[in-house]
């Protein structure tokens, strides 16, 4: 019988490494969260994943670009993000740059958002 492995990420074509501009702050309170949600440091990215589909999922999610606007990021980091969901971030970022420029909406500004938003305690788990 052949030895069958568990394909890792990278082996998935469908998945994108993003880099997202973060402040120092932000990302040094990530890991405590994620550990704290009862993910390991391996599921960050699926935390993220969800942070954002939870955000986008709400209706008026926009407003919480608002304070995105007096972010200082001073720091980056990366995560794993299926190819469908960065289309569709990619996709609401240039609808509320249409609707609303000084938003400043970008693929950073959301997932930055999504993730603050999680933080805080505005998350309701994806179906």
């Amino acid at each position: 019988m052949a030895d069958v492995r568990p394909q890792g990420i990278k082996a998935n074509a469908s998945i994108r490494k993003v880099t997202v501009k973060l402040p120092a702050t932000l990302k040094l309170s990530l890991p405590a969260k994620i550990l704290a949600d009862g993910y390991n440091m391996r599921q960050k990215s699926k935390w993220v994943v969800e942070a954002i589909q939870s955000l986008l999922a709400k209706n008026g999610w926009e407003g919480a670009l608002l304070s995105e606007l007096v972010v200082k990021p001073n720091t980056q980091d990366v995560f794993s993000i299926p190819d469908e969901l960065v289309a569709k971030i990619n996709m609401e970022a240039h609808r509320v740059a249409l609707q609303n420029p000084s938003l400043n909406a970008n693929q950073s500004t959301i997932i930055r958002a999504a993730i603050n938003r999680r933080l805080i305690g505005f998350f309701q788990k994806p179906e």
